[in-house]
């Protein structure tokens, strides 16, 4: 047992192997202003519930976690133009070789990458992530399983870190920092050491410097919520007080004509659904202005230390909107920030796998009849039960090319949930993988999420493409971790504001992804109506709104 006072090393795993060091942090850390006090590159998967959520959510939204990108044992995956680059410390060099490019597809490069991963034990009780790889799989990494032919325009289809650093919080509140040690490489290990030791000095209270808390070398940016706790929401800050337009990728009469032609291929026979999406280019946020008064910045948007105002503008947007798979990415030239409510797969490390699909969508109301009866409505509609069906139908498929025969089954059907803001129909499916799937395959086979597609999956996708015109790139594609421990969990990225860096820090673009299956009941005003409505709580959070 490595044990240094309230250090402890992951259990039952030699002495001298790569192993997690786990730090019980005294006071629980708002990961927010870890973020925002740091510089690095750094992904906070973030989890919360409103009040009255369903049990059957609490899971979910169990755990958050910060991980910072730039530890000693760092290495990256990133696959941009069909090319995938791989970068190498040198303390990893051992397990992932050097850095090179390879002219390979992103899942066979991601399968080779997690076979030479070092398997650690999960260094917390419950918590499945035990370090890893962590970031994002774009929508556009479909072409490798039969989707349509394109890349993601101006940043990678795919960007994964192999983080050794991290800060985890379970949504009761107790806390833990990790890190990554091996005596084979002990420059590396007292490093990580050294960062255990500042996290516990700086999320103690008592210590506290007058500065805003961050981690130590690296790991984010501005102000949060700790998993399961979410603070009085702010108001968005919008310099003169006006709605900034979040322009269409096209106008809402061309999507009508879209959902029509979905709605022909679908009597033709050529579908069953189809996912039908578009985009509406958000606003850049004004950096904070000073206050007359003080010279400081106004309270609305705490300081950073290196003024990342889109962290700044998700915790806004954050603190009236809680999900159980919220996420903050500063990954290189890109800015993403998540809300999303749904999971795409979550595998344990002992085998077990489950996909959650979210079809049918209904506001809540403040009346408490009226709102009775709109879950009531919700429960009982024929289309929107026949939407989630047919995506239960398609997972069902895609599990069942990995799983075991006869394990894949419905745990739960059209199952409302109610939300702060809104009633949706769930389903779980679930089944058990093979001794030793491997987890980069297994994720391959059920690619895209199928509640992003439609059905069959390989027409529906060239329906849309066709339609639409354009890559998705992060939207619709996935965020989340492969565990060092076997376990994976992802989300489905929607509700992604994404935003793509020039060199000079300038925005070459800014985007939110919408949209919603179209099946041969749906109606073109309907359809438009659902696409409007999706983008409000991520656009209302930043002082925008649609225009098309």
């Amino acid at each position: 047992m490595d044990d240094l006072g309230s250090l402890s090393a992951t259990p039952d795993r030699p002495v001298g192997s790569p192993r997690i060091v786990v730090q019980r942090l005294a006071d629980v850390p708002d990961l927010g202003e870890l973020a925002a006090g740091s510089a690095g590159d750094l992904v906070w998967l973030d989890s919360a519930l409103p009040a009255g959520a369903p049990p059957a959510a609490s899971r979910r939204a169990a755990w958050s976690v910060l991980a910072v990108s730039d530890g000693p044992f760092a290495a990256r995956l990133r696959h941009q133009d069909r090319v995938a680059h791989v970068t190498v410390s040198v303390s990893a060099v051992r397990w992932f070789g050097a850095s090179r490019t390879e002219d390979r597809p992103a899942f066979a490069v991601l399968d080779d990458l997690l076979c030479a991963t070092p398997t650690l034990d999960e260094p917390v009780p419950g918590c499945a992530f035990a370090l890893g790889w962590v970031g994002f799989l774009g929508y556009e990494l479909g072409r490798e399983v039969d989707g349509p032919d394109r890349t993601a325009d101006g940043h990678a289809d795919a960007d994964l870190r192999f983080v050794d650093r991290a800060v985890l919080v379970h949504a009761d509140g107790p806390a833990w920092a990790i890190a990554m040690v091996d005596d084979d490489a002990p420059t590396a290990s007292r490093a990580n050491r050294a960062w255990l030791a500042e996290v516990r000095a700086s999320t103690t209270r008592d210590d506290a410097p007058a500065v805003p808390p961050g981690l130590p070398t690296g790991g984010a940016t501005d102000d949060v919520v700790v998993a399961g706790r979410v603070p009085a929401a702010r108001a968005v800050p919008v310099a003169d007080g006006r709605v900034r337009e979040a322009r269409g990728r096209v106008r809402r009469a061309a999507y009508e004509l879209a959902v029509d032609a979905c709605r022909h291929e679908i009597c033709e026979g050529n579908a069953f659904q189809v996912c039908l999406t578009t985009a509406f280019a958000v606003p850049d946020p004004e950096p904070a202005v000073p206050s007359e008064s003080s010279g400081s910045l106004g309270p609305s948007v705490p300081p950073s230390r290196d003024d990342d105002r889109y962290l700044a503008e998700y915790r806004r947007v954050r603190a009236g909107d809680p999900v159980p798979f919220g996420a903050y990415l500063r990954w290189g030239d890109l800015r993403i920030a998540s809300r999303s409510p749904e999971r795409f797969l979550r595998i344990d490390a002992d085998g077990g796998v489950l996909a959650e699909p979210i079809k049918g969508t209904r506001p809540r109301h403040p009346d408490p009849a009226t709102d009775a009866a709109t879950r009531a409505e919700l429960a009982g509609s024929a289309k929107d039960r026949a939407e989630n069906v047919m995506i239960v139908d398609l997972l069902r498929n895609d599990l069942l090319r990995t799983a075991r025969p006869g394990t894949v089954h419905v745990e739960r059907l059209c199952e409302v949930e109610s939300y702060s803001s809104v009633h949706q129909l769930v389903s779980t499916v679930a089944g058990v993988l093979p001794a030793g799937a491997r987890r980069a395959l297994v994720v391959r086979a059920a690619f895209p999420p199928g509640s992003m597609t439609g059905a069959p999956k390989r027409s529906a996708t060239a329906i849309a493409d066709r339609l639409e015109g354009a890559p998705r790139g992060v939207y619709s594609g996935v965020i989340g971790y492969f565990s060092a421990s076997g376990a994976v969990d992802l989300s489905v990225a929607i509700r992604t504001l994404v935003t793509v860096l020039r060199p000079d820090g300038s925005v070459r673009s800014r985007s939110l992804g919408a949209g919603g299956a179209v099946t041969w009941s749906s109606t073109a005003a309907d359809e438009a109506d659902e696409v409007e409505a999706k983008t409000r709580s991520v656009l209302g959070g930043v002082g925008a709104a649609a225009h098309w």
